[in-house]
């Protein structure tokens, strides 16, 4: 699989830019925590990259090109794309090939919140708020009749859902939030010391700013519900389930840029709800329509097996043991 690279370029006009960019602040200007400043041994800029690692093969393409061309590659419908961040590159081969983008076998899009607060902004999610335009390019296209391919979505509704708290995360002998420790007591594994460093200018940030000393797993839940779902049988058996949503993405919004737009009318809510601790009641029955004899809307994963079981699969997978049992 090639390895591409592009440009924070977004796909439509951008009319309002945050003073103060939320992902810097939280992940560092390299999206890693400015790990390669911090701690040198685990630099990850491209440039010390080893050209003959058999595992790394730097595409000269942009990304979106990258994509088309493993579509052609590959036999169609066997190729699913785990999209974790803003959908610019997934938009842009639509548009370049819808053809060869039909290949696809689906689209998995962590992204987007319909129910609970935003994380970047009162109202957004930041991968659908760093690149409303082409979230609503893609969405508009999954909607269409026939659908050209299968999309989910995996919103901050579902992984906010999925924490570990720092302290299985981070060894206890970490001092600080900048990379200090005291020596191990037990020495960590390579990929155990690098996540272990990668997440402690997060932990920082969240401890600045008064949240509880855990970590949301959006990404790993995204990507644990590709692999649990490649047979539709077993994912369906373990209590995994996409429900159709009808919304739209805000695109311009001074304060809503982003935030993914449901018809509340017709909702089950009562009066004095508390949408941030409750989110909101729908009846999700009226939101399935038909057009042609197919339901419309948006396919988004809001059902999920045992959040203890991810969490111990996460463990296992990632440091190999469960540092405590104790969540």
């Amino acid at each position: 699989m090639p390895i591409a690279f592009q440009t924070f370029e977004k796909t439509g006009i951008d009319l309002y830019t945050p003073k103060v960019p939320k992902a810097r602040c939280m992940h560092g200007p390299d999206g890693l925590s400015d790990i390669s400043t911090t701690h040198p041994q685990y630099d990850v800029r491209p440039s010390f990259w080893p050209v003959d690692n058999p595992y790394l093969n730097i595409s000269a393409k942009p990304a979106h090109e990258a994509i088309l061309g493993v579509l052609e590659r590959e036999p169609a419908g066997t190729v699913t794309i785990l999209a974790c961040g803003p959908l610019t590159n997934v938009s842009r081969a639509i548009s370049t090939s819808p053809n060869v983008f039909s290949r696809v076998g689906r689209v998995v899009s962590m992204g987007g919140n319909l129910d609970v607060p935003g994380n970047t902004s009162a109202t957004s999610e930041f991968n659908f708020f760093a690149d409303p335009y082409a979230a609503r390019h893609v969405l508009e296209e999954v909607q269409k009749v026939p659908r050209p391919f299968e999309f989910v979505l995996v919103p901050l509704d579902t992984t906010s859902q999925h924490i570990i708290v720092f302290d299985r995360l981070i060894p206890s002998d970490v001092v600080d939030g900048e990379g200090g420790a005291t020596k191990l007591a037990v020495q960590e594994r390579p990929i155990e010391a690098f996540i272990s460093t990668l997440l402690r200018r997060p932990r920082k940030v969240l401890r600045q700013l008064g949240l509880t000393d855990d970590f949301e797993m959006h990404d790993p839940l995204a990507a644990w519900y590709v692999i649990r779902s490649a047979s539709a049988a077993a994912a369906k058996e373990e209590g995994w389930q996409a429900i159709k949503r009808k919304f739209v993405i805000e695109t311009i919004g001074e304060y809503t840029k982003g935030m993914c737009v449901v018809d509340r009318r017709g909702s089950k809510e009562e009066v004095g709800t508390k949408r941030a601790v409750q989110g909101i009641v729908i009846d999700h029955e009226k939101e399935e329509d038909t057009v042609t004899g197919e339901e419309h809307g948006v396919d988004v994963l809001l059902r999920w097996p045992d959040t203890k079981i991810f969490t111990d699969e996460m463990m296992r997978r990632v440091f190999w043991y469960s540092r405590s049992s104790t969540l």
